[in-house]
């Protein structure tokens, strides 16, 4: 049986170039990005009782932790970096193995949200506006019995983020939690999340970042290019209450250096005091194994923080949030921590706690 490699699954995105022998040569499908990004994700069929190597041709794509690997498509697993060699990897698949699935990272699609909004009926599921590309961009809502504040949680800006979703599941779990933070939220704050603001790259495994002629996250000028941040801006006016925090959900660059920590991100013109009493919270209030150290943060204007047209700008100037983050959640090793979906849940389901405590005032 012949080695065939595709990418006709949510989420999948490869280009092969050649198969020769047991040496696979591939490459990620930049599509519209411009410069160069890593996301990639492939399924091999025809493999079974071979060892094969996967050559990529652009660039170091790997994580901290290598590729990641699944028998079914489900449940994945890194292989390590000890796996990758310069810019490729050899697998070995037993004879009985009809198909595996690679990718860059641990995939998020809509297979993963259905799966997520089915065990958590309460999770009220709208939809926000149709895509260029005819899909639903799905808002999800957790009103609460006043209505007095008002948080909003936004996800996939950057399509190939997947990580981000892990953690907004993490939120909205506290949020139904038997805690009196939870139950302080359930009685005084609607939570408002866009799981994918930009939903056909997720579905068509993008890389979204850096899209020409701008990427989602660039769009918040006073003509947005994209439905998703016309139908977000037009609805935020309409909400409840006062409007005291947003986190805009990332993942960060491939690895190494702060790439490897959670990092919060800041907009200009901030309300430092209550910036500050934030983090402070989220550092003392962890209880999973990824941790946020309350150094880590990336003031505006330093490094790579200078757009002026992001979500934080918007949600801080035009809806005066009071505190407003981007959260950078890395995409394989975090603080020394091997990640997985299981443990960026539990880091949102911390995030859940403080943002109740924080609206609270504590």
């Amino acid at each position: 049986m012949s080695i065939t490699l595709d990418a006709d699954f949510p989420g999948g995105n490869i280009i092969v170039e050649s198969v020769d022998g047991d040496v696979v040569t591939l490459r990620q499908d930049r599509r519209d990005t411009p410069v160069w990004w890593f996301y990639w994700a492939f399924r091999a069929r025809g493999m079974g009782g071979r060892t094969l190597t996967f050559a990529f041709t652009d660039g170091d794509v790997f994580a901290a932790l290598g590729p990641c690997y699944s028998a079914d498509g489900e449940t994945w697993r890194w292989l390590g970096r000890g796996r990758v060699a310069e810019t490729r990897f050899t697998h070995s698949f037993p004879r009985w193995q009809e198909a595996a699935y690679f990718a860059f990272c641990i995939p998020y699609t809509h297979r993963q949200l259905r799966a997520f909004l089915a065990a958590n009926p309460a999770v009220e599921r709208g939809v926000l506006c149709t895509s260029e590309g005819g899909r639903a961009v799905e808002r999800l809502s957790l009103p609460s019995a006043t209505g007095t504040r008002t948080v909003v949680l936004t996800a996939r800006h950057h399509a190939c983020e997947t990580m981000a979703n892990y953690v907004l599941e993490g939120i909205l779990a506290f949020r139904q939690a038997d805690e009196p933070d939870a139950a302080f939220l359930r009685e005084h704050v609607d939570l408002h999340a866009i799981p994918f603001m930009d939903v056909d790259g997720v579905e068509r495994g993008d890389q979204g970042k850096s899209r020409a002629p701008h990427d989602h996250n660039r769009d918040y000028t006073d003509a947005p290019r994209y439905a998703a941040v016309r139908a977000l801006t037009a609805w935020a006016p309409a909400w409840r209450g006062d409007f005291p925090l947003m986190l805009d959900l990332h993942c960060p660059w491939i690895r190494a250096w702060r790439n490897e920590d959670v990092l919060l991100v800041e907009p200009d013109g901030v309300d430092r005091a209550a910036q500050d009493r934030f983090r402070a919270l989220l550092h003392g209030a962890q209880t999973g194994p990824v941790r946020y150290d309350r150094r880590h943060l990336l003031r505006y204007g330093e490094d790579w923080n200078t757009a002026g047209e992001t979500s934080t700008q918007y949600f801080r100037h035009t809806l005066g949030a009071g505190a407003v983050f981007t959260v950078e959640f890395p995409y394989a090793t975090a603080t020394g921590v091997a990640v997985s979906a299981e443990n960026a849940r539990r880091f949102g389901y911390d995030l859940g706690r403080v943002i109740g405590r924080y609206v609270m005032g504590g």
